[in-house]
């Protein structure tokens, strides 16, 4: 298993034990149950929330990637020695004898041990309920009988974060405690959320109560404060509270309407030689008093919390057990078993959140192709995902880039592709599910309230990029298109999108059999139609001899072209060129080779080359990036995973292996200090060639990537694919790869795949064994899922093909 000098993975690939704190950047966890979450770092570090991670955010925080010093913390006193420290690196940084971090789904682990007392705390969240739960185990590894002091320690938010101007935001907090549940409850008279009209500026209370509560233990003298400046002194500093070092510390001391509203709970206790104590703390949030009491009241005993912190392992070991992936390359099986989907599903879809970015928001574009990890586990999420999405498009088909949810607030643009991804996710379900009815499932518009079916809502869609053409057949960039950055193309409105082009044309023969199935025929018909023009756009306009050039300007200019100093070639034209099989077969190869010549290096495919080093506000933000760093002239990873695919749909399996190699997180994460991100996790971006950090990782959890990933790795490096006609079958691995056995859910049955990828050969038919019979062709027929009835299915090559003929048939097909 793949390790680095700050940590391993554990056997199954499952955990990350960090065993040196100081690793080159936060190594965090995101665990979020779909309401309630949290973020942890290695330190300590972090913040929780309740369904909005920016809006409704219980515990304040501050994005500081090099101190990571805020967050909520567990003290813990010798009243005899005087020694303080903290149960995690952060905020004491105490010289542990022994320390580890085990991140893990769905909870952290804290192991440490301090002048002779050893603390496991783990922090945890309810599977169903916005209960925070840390059950904390402490044990007295000296002869002696020990006294001590135990505390939490953090800073109400309850509302927008970051609340920056405290000054003004301590002023509405009212703060309680409840000694009988040894419990503090906290509310605020105002909620700074965008106001709905111009009364409810600074005028609307938060709605919600939240509390803190410890229990297990019995404590000799309680501590119990809710005033920051009582808990710290005067001036006083996190790592050594001035009433952690008080003999007597003033309790209760701090509530009411008046002071700088934080959270500490605890108190003295004794542990015999050899002996343990446990206790556990609780944070919980609900509309009214009566629900935060009952959550308080019901978790508040040592057996509840186990048993909620047992049903949380077992909730996310459940959710990701549909698929199984067993290759010869640990790093394959652990972020594929494991660590995409769940970065996937807890950090994107459910905490929306990262340490890089704190949203909140659902992104039209963004959750909808998160949504795709659902497919192979529970598909009935992933069409919740695109009926709420569908609720989110106007009448005019256009969509909100984004939009919160608790307030239904959002950003309205002229964004080109944004609303496309609906019919393209839709088109994703219908294939792995065969569940057509969804297309008649009823949705609002955001401006009109009669609702619709969705097959309307994707018509819509498709209707308001049929109406933003130019008069070469090319659909216009209007504010961007997938790349934000490409803010100024088209901003007047004429500015041409190539990748936009592509995308679309990738859509429209799949949609043309939904229409078909749909009794739509003559609509069908011109679908098709029109993806043929387009494709002849594409190959008259954007070749440019080499490879496809990307965009126009407003003015006509072309952006990834030959003859621009800086940005060349973009990698979206190349690879969607494949993927979409408007390339010919001769350009297809053509434009894969610009992309190894130009794009392909050690730490993966640059998003563009060379990277720009002028701003250039014609083409957009994204040249006023430092060169080297995220979309200019860095490895975007989202758009890695789509060279990754594209490297399959070639049957390139040596360029495939060279970018999974380049772009697997445990890989890179071996040179720690070069890659410096968790490696774990897929991160946003990698940074490029002209950085002075190349190979530098960033933005990781809140990146679209993982999904991506996993998708591609499912569907294309194993090759088991839903399509129309059945579940493909067409393996495109690499030797390393070894032997391989998948498991996975289709319309119910669990189907196995097995092969050795070091018998495939690229220009050879893989020959098909279904439940013991040979089968002609690649396609397991849809009838033969039955009733949850298992499929096995071995795979192995024969060799009637050549490698340049099987390249070319790859590269004429239509993505599917």
């Amino acid at each position: 298993m793949t390790s680095n000098p700050f940590g391993h993975f554990d056997a199954g690939g499952r955990a990350f034990v960090i065993t040196d704190p100081g690793t080159p950047s936060p190594w965090v966890n995101v665990i979020c149950n779909g309401r309630y979450g949290l973020v942890v770092s290695q330190n300590g570090g972090g913040f929780s929330w309740l369904d909005n991670s920016q809006l409704n955010v219980l515990t304040r925080w501050e994005m500081d990637l090099v101190r990571d010093r805020w967050g909520k913390f567990l003290y813990l006193r010798d009243l005899e020695t005087e020694d303080v420290w903290s149960a995690s690196p952060m905020p004491c940084r105490a010289r542990f004898d022994r320390y580890s971090c085990t991140h893990t789904t769905g909870a952290t682990t804290f192991r440490t041990e301090y002048a002779g007392i050893s603390a496991t705390w783990t922090l945890t969240v309810a599977p169903d309920d916005p209960v925070e739960i840390w059950r904390v185990e402490l044990t007295n590894t000296t002869a002696r009988e020990r006294r001590l002091r135990i505390a939490s320690f953090f800073e109400w938010c309850c509302g927008v974060a970051p609340d920056a101007k405290r000054e003004f935001h301590r002023l509405f907090f009212t703060t309680r405690y409840d000694a009988a549940r040894r419990a503090v409850f906290a509310s605020k008279n105002m909620w700074d959320v965008p106001a709905r009209d111009e009364k409810d500026h600074w005028n609307r209370p938060w709605p919600y109560v939240a509390a803190h509560a410890v229990g297990g233990l019995a404590f000799e003298r309680d501590v119990a404060i809710s005033d920051k400046s009582a808990f710290l002194g005067r001036y006083g500093e996190q790592d050594c509270p001035e009433a952690m070092a008080a003999d007597r510390p003033p309790s209760p001391a701090g509530f009411g309407r008046f002071n700088d509203a934080s959270v500490s709970l605890g108190g003295d206790f004794r542990i015999a030689a050899g002996g343990t104590v446990r206790l556990h703390y609780l944070t919980a949030c609900a509309e009214t008093d009566a629900a935060v009491h009952e959550l308080i009241d019901r978790y508040n005993t040592a057996s509840a919390v186990d048993a909620a912190v047992g049903a949380a392992d077992a909730a996310w070991a459940n959710r990701l057990a549909p698929t199984s992936v067993r290759t010869e390359m640990p790093d394959l099986d652990l972020l594929n078993n494991h660590w995409l989907p769940y970065q996937a599903i807890s950090g994107r879809l459910w905490a929306r959140t990262g340490y890089y970015q704190q949203s909140g928001a659902f992104g039209f574009r963004d959750q909808l192709q998160d949504s795709q990890v659902w497919l192979p586990l529970e598909p009935a999420r992933c069409r919740a995902q695109i009926l709420q999405h569908s609720a989110h498009q106007f009448a005019d088909g256009s969509v909100y880039h984004w939009w919160h949810p608790l307030t239904e607030t959002g950003l309205r643009t002229m964004c080109s592709d944004d609303y496309l991804w609906l019919p393209f996710i839709t088109i994703s379900y219908l294939k792995e599910t065969g569940d057509f009815q969804i297309l008649d499932e009823q949705a609002p518009f955001v401006d009109v309230k009669a609702p619709a079916p969705l097959l309307e809502h994707c018509l819509r869609a498709f209707a308001r990029c049929f109406q933003r053409f130019s008069p070469r057949g090319l659909p216009l960039i209007g504010s961007c298109d997938w790349n934000d950055g490409l803010s100024a193309c088209g901003i007047e409105g004429r500015g041409e999108s190539v990748w936009l082009a592509q995308f679309l044309a990738a859509m429209l023969d799949d949609f043309a059999v939904v229409l078909e199935r749909a009794g739509r025929a003559v609509l069908a018909r011109e679908f098709r139609e029109r993806r043929e023009r387009i494709a002849r756009a594409v190959n008259e306009h954007a070749w440019n001899g080499s490879w496809y050039r990307r965009a126009t300007r407003d003015d006509g200019r072309w952006v990834g072209d030959v003859d621009s100093s800086e940005g060349k070639i973009y990698l979206n034209a190349q690879t969607w060129a494949i993927l979409s099989g408007v390339a010919p077969a001769d350009r297809a190869a053509a434009a894969w080779q610009a992309v190894q010549e130009h794009l392909l290096g050690d730490m993966g495919p640059l998003l563009l080359a060379p990277a720009y080093t002028v701003p250039d506000r014609d083409v957009g933000y994204i040249t006023r990036y430092t060169p080297g760093l995220r979309e200019n002239g860095g490895v975007y990873m989202h758009a890695a995973t789509w060279a990754l695919m594209a490297a399959c749909m070639m049957r390139d399996t040596s360029t495939a292996e060279r970018i999974w190699r380049a772009i697997s997180p445990p890989l890179r994460g071996e040179d720690a200090e070069a890659y410096v991100a968790e490696p774990y996790v897929t991160p946003g971006n990698v940074d490029g060639p002209l950085s002075q950090t190349p190979g530098k990782a960033g933005w990781t959890w809140y990146t679209g990537s993982a999904a991506w990933l996993n998708r591609v790795c499912l569907q294309h490096l194993f090759g088991i694919r839903p399509t129309w006609d059945g579940l493909v079958v067409e393996p495109a691995p690499f030797p390393s790869m070894g032997r391989v056995d998948v498991t996975r859910t289709w319309r119910g049955c669990p189907v196995r795949v097995r092969f050795d990828a070091r018998e495939f050969k690229a220009g050879a038919a893989a020959r098909l064994v279904v439940n013991g019979k040979t089968i002609d062709g690649h396609t397991v027929p849809a009838e033969t899922a039955r009733a949850g009835m298992p499929i096995s299915i071995e795979v192995s090559w024969g060799n009637n093909a050549g490698t340049a003929e099987a390249a070319a048939v790859a590269a004429g097909r239509t993505y599917r």
